[in-house]
């Protein structure tokens, strides 16, 4: 009878530390995802105010760096309800509606970072022997939805691309 209580205690032992190393491991995963989404984000959001422009961070590492901390947590975090919140919208429109969490991300971001902004823009335009892109001169609701759009897009494709 005592070793059947033993031998119990020790299945329920196993089962305990089997679930915390289960626990510790989804942790990681969650960290090294949000650790990743996080680089990918400075990356795409120097690229775009370097190359493009409308995104502006006063010249400091340290503003892009928060700037793009509040948005990978925007897009982890709030961009999941949003896009529960419009899913009718999405329905209707087979998924063309789903820029506008981008841009509601991109927003928030923008008013809990100081010095982190979005600014109208004109965008000289380019040229090569496939496609034409016109200059465009944008205002600050276009160039919040031309770069919400645009940082979407990149930063699916480098986690496309680095999966």
């Amino acid at each position: 009878m005592v070793t059947f209580f033993i031998n119990r205690v020790n299945k329920v032992s196993h089962l305990h530390i089997d679930l915390t190393r289960y626990y510790i491991a989804r942790i990681l995963n969650l960290m090294k995802g949000l650790l990743r989404s996080f680089v990918i984000h400075i990356i795409v959001l120097w690229a775009i105010a370097t190359f493009i422009g409308g995104i502006d961070f006063a010249g400091e590492p340290r503003t892009l760096a928060l700037g793009a901390l509040v948005l990978t947590l925007a897009d982890s975090l709030i961009k999941p309800f949003i896009n529960l919140l419009l899913l009718p919208f999405n329905l209707v429109t087979m998924g063309t509606f789903r820029w506008v969490s981008s841009v509601f991300t991109l927003y928030l971001s923008t008013l809990l970072v100081p010095k982190f902004s979005v600014t109208g823009f004109s965008y000289p335009g380019f040229s090569s022997n496939l496609f034409i892109i016109p200059p465009m001169e944008l205002s600050l609701i276009w160039a919040y939805v031309v770069l919400a759009i645009l940082i979407s897009l990149i930063v699916s494709l480098l986690f496309w691309l680095l999966k």
